[in-house]
């Protein structure tokens, strides 16, 4: 490995660096030294491999970086390169929800007007919350399509994505067995900036990745970073659940809970608990 164009061996050679006879503990290799003109000459200590790792690792955050803001600046495709979705969601609109009562409707004109009012500049979350298989889901991914061709009907580039948070959750985690997990396209950390920077996340069914049938469990403490880091970090997250704000502090706590409804005053809509399934 060489710093600039100097190998180490050109750089002891001709005293630009030296060796300290000391050993990295970690790497077991030696430590050299090197005077640093613009602090007196005062020398400072480094192990050569130590150094080495440091710079790739920046190096790899720059790239991720890079490719998330160049990704994110394609706007409308971005919807249908990085969205995280069942095959059983993918055809959604708000011309096929089907509308079998009052409610309903009225969940439909919710839809309706939280897509005018993001594409008009609101800010905040949203929430829809209610019974399994209402609609919660069509309705969510419904919103996103429309936010999406909105936009770019109006010749604005902004970044859409829907994601399925147990789906989601299942990729990042089977990355952590990958040797290469850094590239993997679902890496933590690649999707967590990614998620953090697009203008508007959609996070369907979140509580699910945390549960199993109807039995209520807290979140993983990884799961719970993740998801939290998301949410702490961003604005316009537009997310369902099957689960009520008692429920939900049961799988996270106040303070997730509290990221969930930020900003969300005026945009929650909730099924009543009797409300029927569309599945059946």
């Amino acid at each position: 490995m060489a710093f600039g164009l100097m190998t180490r061996e050109s750089m002891l050679e001709n005293g630009i660096i030296r060796d300290t006879g000391k050993t990295c503990e970690k790497h077991e290799m030696p430590i050299y030294a090197r005077k640093m003109p613009n602090h007196g000459n005062r020398e400072t200590e480094f192990c050569w491999q130590c150094t080495t790792e440091y710079i790739q690792t920046k190096s790899n955050a720059v790239d991720i970086a890079y490719n998330n803001q160049s990704l994110l600046a394609k706007g409308y495709k971005v919807f249908y390169k990085e969205s995280v979705l069942s095959k059983e969601i993918a055809s959604a609109t708000l011309k096929n929800y089907k509308e079998h009562s009052a409610v309903d409707t009225k969940a439909l004109n919710y839809a309706k007007r939280i897509t005018r009012d993001y594409v008009k500049g609101m800010e905040g979350n949203s929430l829809l919350q209610g019974p399994p298989g209402v609609g919660k889901s069509h309705l969510s991914m419904s919103i996103a399509k429309n936010i999406n061709e909105m936009f770019k009907s109006y010749n604005q580039s902004k970044s859409v994505i829907f994601v399925s948070v147990p789906l989601l959750s299942g990729l990042v985690k089977d990355t952590f067995d990958y040797d290469d997990k850094k590239n993997s396209k679902y890496s933590q950390e690649r999707m967590s900036k990614l998620l953090i920077n697009c203008d508007y996340l959609i996070l369907d069914d979140l509580g699910k990745e945390s549960t199993t049938g109807n039995t209520i469990k807290s979140a993983s403490g990884w799961t719970y970073t993740f998801l939290f880091n998301i949410l702490d970090n961003r604005t316009n997250t537009i997310i369902n659940t099957n689960f009520s704000r008692a429920e939900l502090m049961k799988i996270y706590d106040a303070a997730f809970v509290d990221r969930i409804i930020k900003g969300a005053k005026n945009n929650i809509f909730k099924y009543p608990d009797n409300a029927e399934s569309k599945r059946f």
